[in-house]
Parts: structure tokens; C-alpha cells; sequence
């Protein structure tokens, strides 16, 4: 059981007898209604996997659950000295790129910059989508149908936050088009994988 949901029954068991001063019965034993059933394994390789995470960026579905419980009583436990950890950054003339957050069923988040004037991407997908944000600068996001040759171009920025997501099938570039760095938020809904990266180069334009 989990701390939190033994103390909501506490409250909730007080808030009933201060409404009725005279109960009507008396338990000598309340059971909790949420429990958990789980082994002493699963909970070790939990507790090393939420370790793992900080190394892997894959974390285990902690919003809900046993798994939420046990990983709010890990992290409790921390000291100062680990709210914090590096992830590495990978730089090229173009900017940088920076993997945040890995799921094991939900994709992964990540943050890229880009110098004015610079166009990343020039590829398509054959299922992956993605979704960007632009959180500073100016952007233009030009696509084509890689079959039909249809193309079109969506302008955003930061300061009017719009979510531009990737379909399968059309190619699809980001440029700064801007003056200063820009700097975007990208999820795409699976991990990538370098055996298969579903990244297929193609232009978006001739020029």
C-alpha cells in the first residue's frame, strides 16, 4: 500500500465520525481498498531501473499504479546532490540535439537548435510521426508528398506556440528563418532505433 492512499482513508474514516457522533459500528480492522500485489524481484528491478533511467533516458510508466507509488517513495529519498544529471548533447555545424525522456510505449522527447538560416531534416518516414514545437525563433516548415509531389509550407514561432506534426509519406525540412538561434521541442512516438531508423533522405525542395 501506498502511503498517501492509507492516509486518505485515515481522513476519510475521521471525516465520517466527526459527522456522526454516535457510528453506528466500529471496525477492529480497516482494510486500505487500494493494494498492490507484486514480489520482492519486480520490486528490486523497479527500484535499479528508476537508478538506469538517469544513463538509459527510458523511464518506467510512473504516472499511474504501483510503479507511480514505488517511484515517488524513491525519489523522496534523494539528497541534494541527485535532483540533478546531465544528458549528453550532440553538436555539428547546424546546432545542437538533445535527448530528454525515452518511453518504452510511448516514444521520446527531445530538443534541437538551429543557427539562422540552417534547414534540418530533408527526410520522410514510413510510420513514425513526431511533433514539433518551436520554443524560440522563427520557423518554416516545408513539405512534399513523396509520391504526388504536393508541397506546402507552415509558418510558426515561439512567440505563438504551435504544434506541427510529421505524416507518414510526406518529407519534411524545419529552417530558422529568423535571427537569432532557435530552439525546438520535438516528441516522436517511438524510440529511435539505429538498426531501423525509419529515416529515409529525401529533398523537400530542388534547391
Amino acid at each position: 500500500m501506498y502511503v498517501d492512499d492509507v492516509v486518505d482513508e485515515f481522513i476519510s474514516v475521521l471525516t465520517t465520525l466527526k459527522a456522526d457522533a454516535k457510528p453506528e459500528s466500529v471496525q477492529d480492522f480497516y482494510i486500505i481498498p487500494v493494494q498492490y500485489q507484486t514480489t520482492m524481484g519486480q520490486v528490486a528491478e523497479l527500484i535499479v531501473s528508476f537508478k538506469d533511467s538517469r544513463n538509459s533516458l527510458i523511464t518506467e510508466p510512473v504516472g499511474t499504479g504501483l510503479v507511480r507509488a514505488l517511484y515517488s517513495t524513491y525519489m523522496s529519498y534523494l539528497l541534494p546532490e541527485g535532483f540533478a544529471y546531465q544528458v549528453p548533447k550532440y553538436s555539428d555545424p547546424r546546432g545542437g540535439f538533445v535527448e530528454m525522456l525515452k518511453t518504452k510505449e510511448s516514444g521520446q522527447f527531445s530538443y534541437f537548435t538551429a543557427h539562422p538560416g540552417v534547414t534540418r531534416g530533408g527526410h520522410y518516414h514510413h510510420s513514425k510521426t513526431e511533433k514539433f514545437l518551436v520554443i524560440k525563433g522563427q520557423a518554416r516548415f516545408g513539405f512534399r508528398h513523396i509520391l504526388t509531389n504536393e508541397s506546402f509550407t507552415l509558418l510558426t514561432s515561439g512567440d505563438l506556440p504551435t504544434v506541427v506534426e510529421t505524416i507518414p509519406g510526406w518529407a519534411h525540412d524545419i529552417t530558422n528563418v529568423g535571427d537569432d538561434e532557435m530552439i525546438v521541442m520535438l516528441w516522436a512516438n517511438e524510440i529511435f532505433d539505429r538498426d531501423r531508423p525509419d529515416t529515409i533522405a529525401s529533398k523537400v525542395t530542388d534547391e
